[in-house]
Order: structure tokens, then sequence, then C-alpha cells
């Protein structure tokens, strides 16, 4: 009867276990990235931008075209009243009451002081700055990304070295009983392992909640629906490590950093703007051409009723002389502007070469802590199966034996978390160079 029952909780905990696998689903990191690229609002909005960016081009480039008015208009034109300039002797004119006027008049800029030009060149620059601005978006999200699914990584190999220990622990606790029966082990043995065993289902307990928030965390950013579990991919170690040097990291950071483009692009849009207040000091040329259609003809009197119908060209030249003094200062703002977008880009050029150092001195950190931990590993497996066998042969105590569990436990923890630290600091060198 207790076989019968051990086999239907076994059939029933494998069915459990089957249940939990197909919800779940094993899900790469590239995917991911594609999805947040699709789906994350955050890099939607950016889109948006460089669209809204992109519009704005289209319409500076419209300084380009000739201004073209037209004027139409009819009315009622009401008698005249003539008098001396005294306002005596006055009499009554009698005028036609329709009245027309028609306008057709176009303006082309010839010059404008670079003004238009340097416009359309200010308005491209600031597209490019848009698109500067999305791709910093995407690298941003991917490193978030990137982030969780690490801790997605390190939650399951946690709950997988938690299972091992588990099932070395009930393992130890049979062993125990048997002893037990022999008189060979104490109840309070028994007690105290069992008690290790609740430790471990707790800590299990609370990486699977962790696991729980973290995929939430994750279905958030790619937009995706339902609660199931996500799986991470057990290649991701061997996928990503692609190390150089510092020097050649600092090179690619220096050559693809967005934030350094973006200060770059920056330093050329206050350029143009410097080149186009200095534009409004200078005459503006342009061509022009006039058609006219006016009826009646109300220069003389009595006045003409007949349509007077006239056109004219030229070129005509406009200089606001109050501007060589008004647009001194915005010049002189518009200098300092430049001054300071030069400025920030150098700044911003000495925090890239700061974080490619430290992030590469982590890199190495992290390296020869995995390296420590991996023979940590090996010294706690040794030392936990030769306290193992003492213990059963009487020679060292419980305490022993659950201090000897328990470096192994931490050891294989530590190992975890220093594997995905090292991973951690190559994205972290990648994300500086804008490599994600």
């Amino acid at each position: 009867m207790k076989y019968l029952i051990k086999l239907t909780l076994t059939f029933t905990f494998c069915m459990m276990i089957s249940d939990v696998l197909a919800q779940s689903q094993i899900v790469t990191l590239e995917q991911l990235w594609n999805d947040a690229e699709k789906n994350s609002q955050l890099v939607k909005t950016k889109k948006t931008e460089y669209q809204v960016a992109e519009q704005k081009v289209e319409s500076s480039k419209s300084g380009y075209l000739p201004d073209i008015q037209l004027d139409v208009s009819v009315g009622y034109l009401s008698d005249g009243i003539l008098s001396d300039r005294n306002f005596k002797n006055t009499s009554r004119v009698e005028n036609p009451h329709f009245m027309n006027d028609f306008a057709l008049k176009a303006n082309q800029l010839i010059y404008g002081g670079g003004t238009v030009k340097n416009a359309v060149l200010l308005s491209k620059t600031a597209q490019e700055m848009a698109s500067l601005s999305y791709e910093k978006q995407l690298q941003d999200v991917r490193m978030m990304v990137a982030g969780y699914y690490l801790d997605l990584c390190k939650l399951y190999n946690q709950e997988t070295v938690l299972d091992d220990n588990l099932k070395l622990c009930e393992i130890v606790i049979d062993n125990m009983k048997v002893m037990e029966r022999e008189g060979t082990a104490l109840s309070n043995d028994i007690l105290r392992y069992e008690l290790q065993k609740e430790h471990i289902l707790l800590a299990k307990r609370k990486i699977k909640d962790a696991l729980d928030i973290v995929c939430h965390k994750i279905a958030t950013i790619v937009h995706w629906e339902g609660d199931a579990r996500f799986i991470p991919d057990t290649t991701l170690f061997s996928n990503y490590f692609q190390m150089m040097d510092s020097e050649s990291w600092r090179q690619a950071a220096l050559k693809g950093n967005i934030n350094l483009k973006m200060a770059d692009t920056d330093l050329k849009m206050k350029e143009f703007e410097v080149k186009i207040s200095k534009g409004d000091m200078l005459p503006k040329v342009a061509l022009f051409a006039e058609y006219h259609l006016d009826g009646p003809i109300t220069t003389e009197v009595p006045v003409i009723n007949k349509n007077f119908n006239y056109m004219f060209v030229g070129v005509g030249v406009q200089y606001s002389l109050s501007s060589l003094n008004k647009n001194k200062r915005e010049v002189k703002v518009a200098k300092s502007n430049r001054e300071k977008a030069a400025d920030i880009k150098v700044l911003t050029e000495e925090e890239v070469n700061d974080n490619v150092y430290a992030s590469y001195i982590d890199y190495l950190t992290s390296k020869a802590e995995v390296e420590t931990q991996q023979k940590s590993v090996l010294l706690a497996d040794k030392n936990y199966s030769v306290i193992s066998s003492r213990y059963n042969n009487g020679l060292v105590t419980i305490t022993d034996m659950l201090d000897a569990a328990n470096v192994k436990l931490d050891a294989e923890l530590e190992l975890v978390n220093s594997n995905i630290n090292l991973l951690y600091n190559y994205f972290k060198l990648k994300y500086i160079s804008s490599s994600l």
C-alpha cells in the first residue's frame, strides 16, 4: 500500500513538471531584442520623433521655392464727395459702384545670406540626431533586456544548483534513517538535516517568485501576453564571448559610441545656428514679378469706369540695418552654445575612455573570480565527499557534515553568480561601444 501511494505521488509530480514545461518556452536573447525593437513603447516613441524630424527636413526645403500670392476681391464703390481743402463748397461725384481687384505676385529669393541653405542643413542634422537618439534608445532597451535575461539565467542556474543539493540532502536523510535503525545515528541528526532541507526548499520558493517577477518584466518590455515562464538559452555563454584587448575596446567605443556621435552631431547643429544668425545680418536679394487687373481707375476724378491691366518684373534688395546691432547678441549666444557643445564633446570622449577602462578591469576581475570559484567548487565537492565518508564511519559529527554541505552549496551558487557577472561585464563593454 505504501509503495502504491509513493508511486502515485511520483506520477503526479511528473505530470506537474510536464505541465510546467509545456507552458514554458526557450527564448533566446536575440528573440527578445527583436521583439523589443518591434513592440517596446520606448523605441516606438523615438521612431516617431525621427519621422517628425524627417518631415521638418522637407518643410525647411520649402525655403528654396518661390513665394506666390494671389489676391482677388470685388466690392461696392460709393459716390465721392469733392470739396475744398477747408471742407467747403462740396459737390457730389458719381462713381461706378462695382469694383474689382486682381493681383498675382511671385517672389523668388536669390541670395539670403545662406539662411535657407543652413536651415536645411540644420534640419538634416536634427534628423541625424533623431536617428542617433533612436539607436541609443534601442541600445538602452537591449541592455535592459540583457540585464533581465542574465537575471533569468542566474535564477535558473541557482534553481538547478538547489535541486541538485536537495536531491543530495534527501539521499543523506534516507541514509541517516537507515543508520538510525542500526543505532549508529541519532534522531537529532536527522532533524538537523531536515531543517537544512527546509532551508533549501525556502530558497527554491524565493527563486521561483523572483523568476515570476523577471519574466513579467521581460514580457512588459517586449509586450508579450500571458504569464508563461521563459526559459533562457543554455548556449548563451558560448555565443557571446568575443573578447578584445583594452585598446581595441577603446577604439571601438570611440568609433561607435552613440553618446559621442550625438555630441559631435550637436556640435554641427550649433555651427549651423551660428551661420544662420550671421546670415540674418546680410542683405536679401530676390526676383519679383507681379500682374494686376484693377477697376475702376480711382486715381482720376471723375473715376474712369474701366479696367487697368499691367505687370512688372525686377530685382529687389532688402537690407535690415537694425539687424547689424540686434543680431550681434544672437551671434554671441550662438557662438557660446557652439563652444559649450565642443566642451561637451571633449567631456563625453573622456567619459567613454573612463567607462571602457573601468568596464574592462571589471571584466578581468570577474574572469579571475570565475576561475577562483571553479576551483572552490572542486575543493568543496572534494571536502564534502571526504566529510560524508567520515560521517558514515562515525569519525565526524553532524555539524561537520552540515558545514561541508553549506560550503558546497555556497560555492556552487557563487560560481553561478560569477559566471553571470562575467557575461554582464562583457555586455557592458558592448553597450559602451554601442554594438549590442
